[in-house]
């Protein structure tokens, strides 16, 4: 392995990481008049954070045969949706907030993205997000006060980015961390039967599980069944 080549990984990971913990202080008070522009760096969320940019990194440079990082454009547009999901997990576990403006601009950039990726045609990518945002759109009906409009919306840009089918992975995913992890917060009795949670975390892991090893899941799912 070209340690120089790891080395570059992790340095990037280390710089995402700092934009990351930067934006997930600034962007929760801009254009907040009660607050002023928050810059509270904790020091265990900035250090997990930076962890697990480097940590990513290391992923890259360790598997550079993965089919989704196959070339340095794949590679950078990857880091891109791994910082906007790192960022979306930090800030709403710490405010309970998906931020319109991280959801908006980057569904735009999705627009972009969809009519050049090589790994995703438009139609797949339209049809993800209308997927993703009807699915969660669905359950927010189903049970009022369980989900939020911002996990809504984030569920659609989800679908944007992933496309489909593998919208149904990121989806399928993300309710099962949640399932798991409210089972777990119930059984330390961290929070009530009636209690919420936040879930943005858990769809941004389930993104990016889609995103990694989604058409692999697939695969063996319509293979397992002898669809394939």
């Amino acid at each position: 392995m070209n340690e120089y080549g790891l080395a570059f990984n992790l340095l990037v990971g280390l710089l995402i990481g700092l934009a990351v913990n930067w934006l997930a202080d600034w962007l929760p008070a801009y254009g907040r008049t009660d607050s002023p522009a928050l810059l509270v760096r904790h020091w265990r969320r900035w250090a997990g954070v930076l962890v697990a940019s480097s940590l990513f990194g290391g992923y890259l440079f360790a598997f550079p045969e993965h089919p989704t990082v196959a070339s340095p454009a794949r590679d950078w547009m990857l880091w891109l949706f791994f910082a906007l999901f790192l960022l979306i997990l930090v800030v709403d576990l710490e405010h309970r907030r998906v931020l319109n403006v991280v959801v908006y601009p980057m569904a735009c950039v999705g627009l972009i993205l969809a009519t050049v990726r090589p790994d995703l045609s438009f139609a797949s990518a339209v049809i993800g997000a209308l997927v993703g945002f009807a699915s969660f759109f669905l359950l927010f009906l189903l049970r009022p006060g369980g989900l939020g409009a911002g996990d809504v919306k984030l569920a659609g840009l989800i679908g944007l980015l992933v496309g489909f089918p593998e919208v149904s992975v990121a989806l399928i995913a993300a309710i099962g961390l949640g399932g798991v992890s409210a089972a777990f917060l119930l059984l330390l009795r961290r929070v009530g039967r009636r209690g919420t949670m936040a879930y943005a975390p858990y769809l941004s892991l389930g993104a990016m599980v889609a995103l990694l090893y989604g058409p692999a899941i697939i695969a063996w799912y319509l293979g397992r069944f002898g669809i394939l």
